[in-house]
């Protein structure tokens, strides 16, 4: 009776520290033994198990790439996604260099003179381009000779175009072309329709590629508001329309003018072209269109078959001496046309020019500056 007693014992025993291994093991994996194997061998078995290998180098006399240690031990129970720590037999080793914030080329002749090798990939960045901005391993790290370090090079800022005045498609054009995503928000304005109003960044920024630039489009009204039941409204007179004169294939600065006196406020945009520098290539809105007055009229103007381009100095605020001043001595001439300020503050002062400041313009090109009066 006792034995018969001892024997139930013993297997109620068994079942029940079976039955708590198995409720401890349920969620965990067993780490694989892999000591003796070859490091990529070693990383494949971890990976089908989820778990993250992590290696060191170690000098060895055993063959460089065969994993002499582990931690933990074959057999251990871990929680998924658990690292392994490798120890690797290397013949040598050697300690990362910092190259972050080197040029690319700087950057791989060192990791090369250390008895390393770098693999490049592009990020966006605000650094330069092909400057380092990452490092893995991390400068310091030792590692086995000939290892790969993996570096992350900048791709470079973007510069923001100036794209106010362009048609929304050619907008959206060239901001892909600078590396930037173009973001569309439909506005009430006065330009014609389908007309870039405003941008955010403004033009000549430096973003990193990829970011984005909203850009307002005109939808050709300024809107209004409607009055409630009960309500009477007063309907607001109507702009004055105006005939667009036809500008194409004159100088940029009699063209300025034409459309100035025409109640127009023209815009100017400088593009590749084989006409003489300074003759318009094409304008929107087109010759004999009925616009309201105010409104603006885009410019494509030829910067020469063989352009030379300068910055052009922003001169907003300064007096009409001043400005003009500032832009001979940079290289430009200079025509002056009159408006009426939006506060009188501006009187006397240069309240806009065409091409706008910041922008790049042929040398001896002309910038129109209109500058504030009554």
């Amino acid at each position: 009776m006792l034995f018969l007693l001892l024997v139930i014992g013993g297997l109620l025993a068994a079942y029940f520290l079976t039955r708590d291994h198995k409720h401890h093991a349920a969620g965990s994996v067993a780490v694989p033994a892999v000591v003796g194997m070859k490091q990529d061998e070693a990383a494949r078995r971890l990976n089908e198990r989820g778990l993250v290998p992590v290696t060191t180098a170690k000098v060895s006399k055993s063959p460089a790439g065969t994993v002499l240690a582990q931690d933990p031990g074959g057999g251990t129970e871990v929680a998924p996604h658990s690292r392994v720590a490798l120890s690797v037999a290397a013949l040598s080793l050697a300690q990362v260099p910092d190259v972050v914030g080197s040029k690319t080329s700087a950057a791989l002749a060192r990791l090369q003179a250390a008895g390393l090798t770098g693999q490049v990939t592009t990020v966006p960045a605000q650094a330069a381009a092909g400057v380092v901005v990452a490092e893995s391993p991390a400068a310091g790290a030792k590692v086995a000779k000939g290892s790969t370090v993996s570096l992350k090079a900048s791709r470079g800022p973007a510069t923001v175009p100036d794209v106010r005045g362009q048609l929304a498609a050619d907008a959206k054009g060239a901001l892909r072309t600078a590396g930037l995503v173009p973001v569309e928000f439909q506005v009430p304005a006065t330009q014609p329709k389908g007309t870039v109003t405003a941008q955010k960044p403004l033009p000549n920024k430096k973003v990193p590629r990829g970011s984005k630039v909203r850009i307002n489009v005109s939808t050709g009204s300024t809107g209004g508001s409607g009055g409630g039941a009960g309500t009477t409204t007063t309907s607001a007179p109507a702009l004055q329309k105006v005939t667009v004169p036809n500008v194409v294939g004159i100088q940029q600065s009699a063209a300025q003018r034409r459309l100035h006196d025409g109640g127009l406020r023209p815009r100017v945009k400088y593009v590749p072209s084989s006409r003489p520098v300074g003759v318009v290539t094409g304008q929107n809105p087109g010759g004999g269109t009925k616009v309201k007055k105010g409104s603006t009229v885009l410019l494509a103007v030829s910067r020469g078959p063989n352009p030379s381009l300068t910055v052009v100095p922003d001169v907003s605020g300064k007096t009409q001496q001043a400005a003009t001043t500032t832009l001979q001595n940079a290289g430009f001439k200079v025509q002056v046309l009159t408006v009426k300020p939006a506060n009188p503050s501006q009187s006397a002062r240069v309240v806009d020019e065409q091409p706008a400041g910041t922008t790049r313009a042929p040398e001896g090109s002309t910038v129109t500056i209109y500058v504030g009066s009554g």
